[in-house]
């Protein structure tokens, strides 16, 4: 179902607050954070260990970049905390996955497992933050831009298990803001980046996840069909 442009909330931001993006190893991460980081937020990269992800990009001034050791749910506990303590409370998380041809299958499972872990230890950290002003938790993924039921792309069916969790995290986490993203490859860096923070500063959260492509923004919607 299309979806026309949303409005764009100017919502205020509280001192102290972090906004954590994980590095799918494309100029996206270093788009999103100079954009996020343009808008006053203080921006942090996580960066996977080398074994799952090879390329990393350069970062805008003044973000930073937290590499994991490894995907084991102490190491990402451990750095959340430090994160927290070092730079300010997190209370925007957005998780870009890799491109399905940048890793292999066994490395993007471990990507979606760290997402679920990632996310039960900033439910604290995130409804916290909720109470003060907006709080997100955005997933992206790069599926065809059509939520996986077009025909023209090939795409990795391991990150679609990225909208699941958004979808129960929207119905668990009252207060936070929850949308799942699937971005058509095709879409350009900049189109890519703009979008993402598009959805993020939506005053609507009614919407849990969208898809965009050259058509434009669409989302999911049922409708009844004669049985023939």
């Amino acid at each position: 179902m299309p979806l026309p442009t949303p409005d764009f909330w100017e919502f205020p931001l509280p001192e102290s607050l972090t906004c954590l993006i994980t590095d799918d190893g494309s100029l996206i991460t270093n788009r999103l954070a100079k954009l996020l980081s343009e808008r006053g937020w203080q921006v942090v990269v996580l960066s996977y260990p080398k074994s799952i992800m090879i390329e990393r990009p350069s970062l805008p001034q003044g973000v930073h970049r937290v590499i994991l050791a490894d995907l084991s749910e102490e190491q990402l506990e451990q750095q959340l905390t430090s994160i927290s303590k070092t730079y300010g409370t997190i209370g925007a998380f957005i998780h870009l996955h890799p491109d399905y041809r940048v890793c292999d299958s066994k490395s993007e499972k471990s990507i979606l497992k760290s997402v679920f872990l990632l996310a039960k230890h900033l439910k604290r950290s995130l409804n916290q933050a909720a109470r003060t002003g907006r709080s997100c938790f955005l997933t992206v993924a790069r599926l065809d831009g059509e939520f996986g039921l077009g025909e023209k792309a090939d795409f990795s069916a391991i990150s679609g298990g990225l909208f699941g969790l958004t979808k129960t995290l929207n119905l668990e986490w009252d207060g936070v803001f929850c949308r799942a993203i699937d971005l058509s490859p095709e879409l350009n860096v900049e189109a890519a980046a703009d979008s993402i923070l598009t959805e993020m500063y939506d005053p609507n959260s009614l919407v849990s996840e969208v898809a965009y492509n050259f058509q434009g923004r669409v989302t999911l919607a049922c409708e009844t069909a004669a049985i023939a």
